[in-house]
């Protein structure tokens, strides 16, 4: 991992942690691959990382492109190469720099062609905004009805921004909560007072801290398997924001993947780990405490007593390096195991956008000076 210096250097920007897809791999031949990524810092040079963690076999990349408003900044180049190959298990293959200047919450398209039969097993699965077109085409006036939308992002897993100006990054970790709006509101928050630090959001959908799920779910590997990767392996990163452990409860409460039961001092043993890892490369690590489920399907208080035990773990151990106190901000007062109503998406687990800005309104800002 790159340090970030006093006078700049190379930050994460954005990120996604990929996922195994080999159960229902992607089949790409003779077909351009695009998305729409916003960063959420900007610099005078961008590089792109590539992860091929869950693939069995080499994947090569023709060619990759990024443009800004319409105009091209690429080819992006691979040690001079238009092309790379990835070979099975790769991760974190970092692309050649890249001249382009690009601002706080831009957004960059980036177009990766597979001119050959290729089948990708490591991929992103959210809310990226992804695309496909037959054949190679790096013409971004393309009319719209002319791609085609795509169910998962292969192999692109980071973008990294080189600034001249003090910047740094921080990693948020967990699973669907996440994945969803809260780290987005977090960026324009930081953007609107004009602090310079990049967000890498590494939340994947139904993960849990201790136990994989099969992969036709598609929930990503264990947390204590890929936190040293996702979390700390980027550049510029300064501090982690855990939130994770819900789906270690509910799901051996009947909620799909069921999984053997688990206990809160088997989660809080998964979360020290973290923190062994973090504090290993002297950095600091945030506990976020878990969400009210109160209502939740198939929830009863022997979850609930196992939350209530972890969020006491996170807020009066003196483990974590500060609290992030998300728990208190988005409980109900007048029913404490529940989310308030207008934080609560409808399935009484997850935020809606309203909580997720109170999430993101909550955070000291003090806590990454």
């Amino acid at each position: 991992m790159e340090k970030q210096s006093a006078a700049g250097g190379w930050a994460g920007s954005w990120s996604v942690s990929p996922v195994d897809f080999s159960s229902s791999p992607l089949s790409l031949n003779n077909k351009t691959i695009r998305a729409a990524i916003r960063l959420s810092i900007g610099g005078n040079q961008i590089r792109l990382g590539f992860s091929n963690r869950y693939g069995t076999k080499s994947v090569v990349l023709t060619e990759v492109n990024v443009v800004k408003k319409d105009r091209i900044g690429g080819p992006v180049l691979f040690q001079g190469n238009t092309s790379v190959v990835m070979h099975p298990h790769q991760e974190n293959l970092l692309s050649d720099p890249l001249e382009l200047d690009t601002n706080d919450l831009e957004e960059i398209k980036v177009s990766m062609f597979f001119e050959k039969d290729e089948t990708v097993e490591s991929a992103y699965q959210g809310s990226s905004r992804v695309t496909s077109i037959a054949g190679i085409n790096n013409d971004f006036q393309i009319q719209l009805e002319d791609e085609h939308p795509e169910e998962a992002l292969p192999l692109l897993s980071h973008v990294e921004v080189y600034t001249t100006e003090k910047s740094l990054s921080v990693v948020t970790f967990g699973d669907s909560i996440t994945a969803m709006d809260w780290p987005d509101c977090f960026v324009e928050r930081l953007a609107q007072e004009s602090i310079k630090i990049g967000i890498l959001r590494q939340g994947i959908g139904g993960n849990k801290v201790l136990n994989d799920s099969p992969d036709t779910l598609k929930y990503g590997m264990a947390g204590i398997k890929r936190f040293r990767q996702d979390a700390l392996s980027l550049a510029g990163v300064k501090y982690i924001v855990v939130l994770h452990g819900v789906n270690d409860i509910i799901h051996s409460a009947g909620s799909q993947p069921i999984s053997k039961p688990v206990e809160a001092e088997q989660i809080i043993s998964g979360l020290k780990q973290y923190i062994c890892w973090t504090h290993e490369e002297n950095l600091k690590i945030f506990g976020a405490t878990l969400l009210p489920f109160g209502g939740y399907e198939g929830v009863t208080s022997v979850e609930e007593n196992k939350r209530q035990a972890i969020n006491d773990w996170i807020r009066y151990s003196g483990e974590f390096d500060a609290v992030i106190d998300f728990d208190r901000v988005l409980r109900n007062p007048e029913k404490p195991l529940e989310l308030l109503p207008v934080y609560d998406s409808g399935d009484h687990l997850h935020p809606s956008s309203e909580g997720a800005m109170a999430m993101a309104r909550s955070i000291d800002l003090g806590l990454f000076v």
